[in-house]
């Protein structure tokens, strides 16, 4: 008998939620048609909807077949890169980040559950065919699944849920961490030691001189905005195809916004960059800054 799965999240209750959020009279974060980001959000919402109502995300676990159990699984990875997608549809549509924030928090909960999922597929394949034929994590750091590796790392720091960092690092990346997700994870995880290594030179190759700093200072990341993702998004698609596959987190700079939080350095010259997410600094700046008043009148 298949036994149930305890979900950590709620997704068809929360996508329910999100079909209400207002898309009218929204200040976009960018230049784009609105009405083609509306489209993409609405049939994104619509498709994890079906999704969080289907059987395969009710009822994931399958003890009579290890080969359907993994197909159910790989169906939530499809998701799960869906879901991330609708988050960032909700930064360029200018949702403000009290609404962007439990998005995410629900959202990294689905990862999680991935990542349970994730165990069973690996032990199912064993019992079944004695070995787990390399049953994948739900991100696969070392593929194009990394920039949704950096997107949910950085989102966490922008969206004041590091607390989400542990659980993200052991169950959704299996561990499998490079220098630019160590830096990432310092806020959630307290690293003392980093990696040295990156795995994707397009865009990250260009942060090196950022690492390679002996004090985190933000100089580097004004050329990094400005070429690799400002100067980028000015290219034609088959342009940007040159020099290998671009794996940043879209239209905007997620990574170099959450480092801005992690270190809390003068940022002026990354806010002349468009594609910095000056706001969403605010708003973690903002919340840390309440939730360190309310420790110290806690203290008092």
């Amino acid at each position: 008998m298949t036994q149930a799965f305890q979900h950590r999240g709620q997704l068809a209750t929360a996508s329910a939620e999100w079909a209400k959020i207002p898309l009218t009279g929204l200040q976009p974060r960018r230049n784009l048609n609105l009405s083609d980001k509306k489209a993409d959000w609405k049939e994104a919402l619509g498709t994890l909807r079906r999704f969080a109502n289907s059987y395969e995300y009710k009822e994931p676990l399958d003890d009579s077949d290890a080969y359907i159990a993994l197909t159910k699984y790989e169906k939530w990875k499809e998701m799960g890169e869906e879901a991330c997608s609708l988050l960032i549809y909700g930064i360029d549509l200018g949702l403000s980040g009290d609404v962007l924030r439990p998005m995410y928090q629900e959202i990294t909960a689905l990862y999680c559950d991935m990542g349970a999922l994730h165990q069973q597929a690996i032990t199912g394949m064993t019992q079944e065919k004695g070995e787990d034929y390399g049953v994948a994590a739900p991100i696969e750091t070392r593929t194009n699944e990394y920039r949704i590796a950096v997107t949910l790392l950085s989102l966490a720091n922008l969206l004041d849920a590091q607390d989400d960092v542990p659980a993200i690092d052991e169950h959704v990346l299996a561990f499998d961490t490079d220098q630019l997700l160590d830096y990432l994870c310092v806020g959630g995880l307290q690293l003392q030691e980093f990696s040295e290594e990156l795995f994707h030179k397009r865009p990250y190759g260009a942060m090196k001189p950022f690492f390679e700093q002996l004090e985190a200072l933000p100089d580097p990341l004004v050329p990094y905005l400005q070429n690799q993702y400002t100067e980028f998004f000015k290219l034609s698609p088959k342009q940007q195809k040159k020099g290998g596959e671009w794996l940043g987190t879209g239209p905007w700079a997620l990574e170099v916004g959450a480092l801005s939080v992690l270190y809390g350095w003068d940022d002026t010259a990354l806010r002349s960059c468009a594609r910095y997410p000056a706001d969403l600094v605010d708003y973690a700046r903002e919340r840390m800054a309440r939730s360190a008043e309310a420790t110290n009148s806690a203290d008092l």
